[in-house]
């Protein structure tokens, strides 16, 4: 696969070209191959109006190569010093961006205006991990390095205070999902546990380890419909709210993909397996998209697999260098297929379209140098990327 990086101010040069500021200027672009990322070739592509028209051109050559690629609406440089983002999202309305840092300080930012709207000073005691934020928009959840899972009101008010701390498991939280409107929620974690909360008590409903390998860590997870479970066959009895028609699919470092009833508190018979460690998970409808360590995005459609041996599945081969850890999906505007967006490494950024049987992808770029991803979110059409220092709309 070949990863195009081009010049970070790329835009400013159009517009300047544009306007009449200068008549020819200049930008590079930068072409590098998955499979041998030490040696990359450089372009110089000349800018110039003419006849009121953007003429973008580069040197003659004797082989062509097309590339689609996508360029941002709007940038936000958050500015942030002796920290970088860790962790981010955005509320369910549209209207709030909210950012955790790896000095575990968490920032509130009016989507509108791009001004400040909120701080919290040392939420963690370390990097913040995970942000989520429940379907009010008015109440957030974070998770830090420190094991806690904290839940705070997304206000303006100074020096806010945690609702609630969530504390149970033994070595770092990987993933939370929130359950319906958010009186429960799940976490998991590298000590190979899923733990179901009850938010307004802090109790620990019930937990959930992998039955072959009750250690094999869990890296991700995500929450689809199911089958409703019989009030009488339920775990948590009154602590349970609209988790009875909930499956979850669960990652683990091992390779392995489980389906769980959450409110049954059981194993269902799907289970998906390779050999290389699960490190995102998404669900939209009939499909469950899954990233791996080695590059590898696999779709799934699960109305159709029944075990292992019988998966309806489609792959597309992404940089094997680097794992998939942030994505996100969207159902096609044509209600056929999907949207993936999803981050692979250092500088790749790729939005797919499925059709439910082949892969077409775009490069987004215009992102700074060496970006790294730490969250690929949306609100209605627009998509977000958060890097480590900057937010990005496409």
């Amino acid at each position: 696969m070949h990863i195009i990086t081009i010049q970070e101010t790329f835009l400013e040069v159009l517009l300047d070209v544009s306007s009449g500021k200068t008549l020819l200027e200049s930008i590079w672009l930068a072409r590098r191959d998955s499979e041998n990322e030490e040696q990359q070739e450089f372009f110089d592509i000349s800018v110039l109006l003419k006849d009121d028209l953007l003429v973008l051109t580069i040197g003659d050559g004797p082989e062509k190569d097309t590339y689609a690629l996508e360029f941002p609406e709007s940038k936000l440089h958050l500015g942030l010093r002796g920290s970088k983002i860790s962790a981010s999202a955005i509320s369910p309305n549209g209207a709030i961006l909210i950012a955790g840092t790896d000095t575990g300080h968490v920032f509130q930012y009016d989507v509108g205006s791009k001004l400040l709207a909120g701080e919290i000073k040392n939420a963690h005691l370390a990097d913040v991990l995970r942000i989520t934020v429940l379907p009010s928009s008015q109440v957030m959840m974070t998770v830090g390095l420190d094991l806690q899972t904290k839940l705070w009101p997304v206000t303006a008010e100074p020096e806010p205070l945690p609702v609630r701390v969530f504390s149970r498991q033994k070595a770092q939280i990987t993933d939370i999902a929130v359950v319906d409107r958010g009186r429960n929620f799940l976490t998991a974690s590298l000590d190979g546990s899923v733990v179901l909360w009850e938010c307004s008590s802090a109790q620990v409903v019930s937990q959930f380890r992998r039955i072959d390998n009750l250690s094999d860590p869990v890296t991700c997870m995500a929450l689809a419909g199911g089958e409703t479970v019989e009030p009488g066959n339920t775990v948590g009895g009154d602590f349970l709210f609209g988790c009875q028609d909930k499956y979850m699919y669960v990652g683990y470092g091992l390779g392995t993909i489980q389906q769980y009833s959450v409110a049954g508190h059981f194993q269902t018979g799907p289970k998906l397996q390779r050999t290389s460690a699960v490190t995102s998970l998404c669900v939209e409808g009939q499909y469950l998209v899954a990233g791996y360590a080695d590059g590898l995005l696999r779709v799934h459609d699960v109305t159709r697999s029944n075990d292992e041996t019988h998966s309806a599945h489609w792959d597309c081969q992404m940089n094997p260098n680097f794992p998939i850890k942030q994505a996100n999906v969207q159902r096609a505007k044509s209600g056929r297929g999907l949207v993936i967006v999803a981050a692979n490494g250092p500088e790749l950024l790729l939005k797919i379209e499925f059709d439910g049987a082949r892969f077409e992808y775009s490069q987004l770029v215009g992102l700074s140098e060496m970006f790294r991803v730490v969250l690929v979110g949306s609100s209605g059409d627009a998509i977000f990327i958060t890097t480590e220092n900057e937010v990005v709309q496409y």
